[in-house]
This record gives structure tokens, C-alpha cells and sequence, in this order.
């Protein structure tokens, strides 16, 4: 079998099994029966290559060369060429013979690849109700059957990374995060979510350390360390706004404390929250008010 890229190949009877039947478990794979001497055949697969390219490996191309396979043409039927079928669980579901307009071809496409994208929201679906229910672990098993073809799947990858993280497995979820591409990694709600699993390690706090932090607050404003741990507490139990607040006064009174300590929490703060969150926007200007003054 020779690779013309990772998702089309040029696949023989021998190698039809394992190429065509058994990889139609995990994905759509598209099958084009041509020759060297058939006309339209030249026309049809180069678009055929480019349409499978676009789907970034959702969708696989197999060709077969009729000439010198002539056992798997028979078995399929082939009878003129081009032919395409696609293959879902180990089945042909559809094909066509014959050239056909690039904008047929995507119909074509489109009505399986979809119901592809269709099953993996189901399945995402299903997820979110079993994480609901708290089943991280069977949640995570079917999340590993979906990631093994939509391995760049945003929503996949944060499901995963997020079961690991409310099952307190935090050094699953950050050796997890640290192998994703750099691409995926600057995703907002990767990046977003990276945030929340760095904050969910902070120590807690419980309510007699709150009372002390307060104090040695009170005592002292420029308890700058005071204030980073008291808005960890406030931010783990939802209080967004006296949260930033306190690392807000802390970077009045000095920015460049520790390295710009509480400067750098807030930002971490902002990043977990959503940019959009109406908190992040209301603080984020009171921060710009401070820096830019």
C-alpha cells in the first residue's frame, strides 16, 4: 500500500480488509475504483482527493487500480468505472458510478460525512449526562472511543481533560494538556479551561483561615500574599468580583510585587472566567485604569 497522504491511499484486494472493511468501524471511507486508461476516472479522483483533504481526516479515501485488482472489482460488482462507494461498519452504504459534477460529489459527501459529525455529538451528548450523573470514568471510556478519530476534536479534547479535572486527577489532566498541539492549546476554551485546573489545585482554604486572612488583611493592606490567597477562597466559592477586587487593590498599591504576582492571578482569574464574562469585563477595565494611569 503506498501513502499518498495520511488519509488517501492506494489499497489492493490483499490489503481491502484491513484498509477498507475494518477502518469503515471508525470512520466514513470512501472507495474509488479507476484505471489508468478511464478518461473520467482522471477527471473525478483528483476532486475526490481534494473533497477527503478538506475533512481533515474525518472521511478516508481508498482507490483501487481495477486493472490489477480485478478480484475485489468482481466481488464488489463493478461493472463500469469510475466507482465510488462509501463504507460505514464494515458495509458499503452508498455509491454512484460514473463522473459526476464537484458539486454533486459534495452532496454525496456531505450526506455521510454529516452523519458522522451527527454521531459524535450524540456521543458528546451522552458524556455531559454521565458527567452530570458524576460517572467520569464510563464518561471517559466513551470519550477515548471518539478521540481515537477526532483526535483534534475541540469539544472532545476539553470533555477529557475536564473529567480528569473533577475527578481531581490533576496530574492526568496536565500530562493530557501538555501533549496537545500548540494550535489546539491557544483554543480559548482550552486555554480557558488549562486555567481552571491550574486554580482548582490551589490549596484550599477553610473558614477559620479565611478569618485570619482577613485580619492580617485588616492589620495590614499591603499583605499582598493575604490578598492572592483570600481571592483563591473567593474565587472557589464563586465570588468572582471580591475576588478580583482584592488583587485589583494589590496592584494599586504595589504591581511589582513578587514579579507582578497579583497581576498575574488576576489575569488567571480572567482567562478562567471567559473573556466575555461580565465580571472579566468590568474588572479588566478597572485593571486598565491602573496600569494606564
Amino acid at each position: 500500500m503506498t501513502d499518498i497522504n495520511q488519509f488517501i491511499k492506494d489499497t489492493t484486494t490483499a490489503s481491502f480488509s484491513e484498509d477498507v472493511i475494518e477502518a469503515s468501524n471508525h470512520s466514513l471511507v470512501i472507495v474509488d475504483f479507476w484505471a489508468p486508461w478511464c478518461g473520467p476516472c482522471k477527471q473525478l479522483t483528483p476532486t475526490l482527493e481534494k473533497i477527503v483533504s478538506e475533512f481533515g481526516g474525518n472521511v478516508l479515501l481508498c482507490k483501487v487500480n481495477v486493472d490489477e485488482n480485478q478480484a475485489i472489482a468482481g466481488q464488489m460488482g463493478i461493472q463500469s468505472i469510475p466507482a465510488v462507494f462509501a463504507f460505514k461498519d464494515q458495509k458499503p452504504i452508498d455509491g454512484f458510478m460514473g463522473n459526476i459534477t464537484e458539486d454533486e460529489l459534495r452532496k454525496f459527501f456531505d450526506k455521510h460525512a454529516s452523519t458522522q459529525g451527527a454521531k459524535v455529538d450524540e456521543l458528546l451528548q451522552e458524556v455531559i449526562n454521565l458527567k452530570q450523573e458524576k460517572n467520569y470514568e464510563e464518561a471517559l471510556t466513551i470519550l477515548e472511543s471518539i478521540a481515537t478519530d477526532n483526535s483534534d476534536n475541540i469539544d472532545v479534547i476539553f470533555e477529557i481533560a475536564d473529567c480528569y479535572m473533577q475527578m481531581g486527577k490533576f496530574d492526568f489532566a496536565n500530562e493530557f494538556l501538555a501533549n496537545l498541539s500548540p494550535q489546539i492549546l491557544n483554543n480559548e476554551k482550552i486555554r480557558q479551561l488549562k486555567s481552571t485546573i491550574e486554580l482548582s489545585q490551589s490549596e484550599p482554604v477553610d473558614d477559620t483561615n479565611v478569618s485570619n486572612l482577613k485580619e492580617k488583611i485588616d492589620e495590614n493592606p499591603s499583605d499582598h500574599q493575604s490578598r492572592i490567597d483570600l481571592s483563591l477562597y473567593y474565587n472557589s466559592v464563586g465570588e468572582k468580583s471580591l475576588a478580583a477586587d482584592l488583587l485589583i487593590k494589590s496592584i494599586h498599591i504595589d504591581r511589582e510585587w513578587n514579579e507582578k504576582a497579583a497581576q498575574t492571578q488576576l489575569l488567571k482569574f480572567f482567562e478562567a472566567w471567559g473573556f466575555a464574562d461580565p465580571v472579566t469585563v468590568e474588572k479588566r477595565k478597572d485593571l486598565s485604569a491602573i496600569l494606564f494611569s
